[in-house]
């Protein structure tokens, strides 16, 4: 007997939307509060600090919108072969 793997089409829908909108919130923001006036390297360096954080939030938000897009590819490669095989076997079977 051969075993079946069963896939929900709504729970990777789901899973994929949950990504996508866990990644919306990993945008950039800017820098409120900023001291304009200060010359000291600790002021230069908290703000680039602050600026490649952001860079790399923006980045993570990025690859999981690439993520939930490729749930969705598997899910649709998994289903053009799941066909293909069920003709195969219907070929085979006559």
């Amino acid at each position: 007997m051969t075993e079946q793997i069963q896939i929900s089409r709504q729970n990777i829908e789901e899973d994929a939307g949950r990504i996508e909108s866990a990644a919306g919130y990993l945008i950039k923001a800017p820098l409120d509060s900023q001291d304009t006036r200060s010359t000291i390297p600790a002021n230069e360096k908290g703000r680039a600090a602050y600026d490649s954080s952001q860079e790399g939030i923006f980045n993570l938000g990025n690859l999981l919108d690439q993520e939930a897009e490729n749930i969705r590819g598997l899910n649709a490669a998994f289903e053009k072969f799941d066909e293909m095989m069920g003709q195969l076997a219907a070929w085979h079977g006559q």
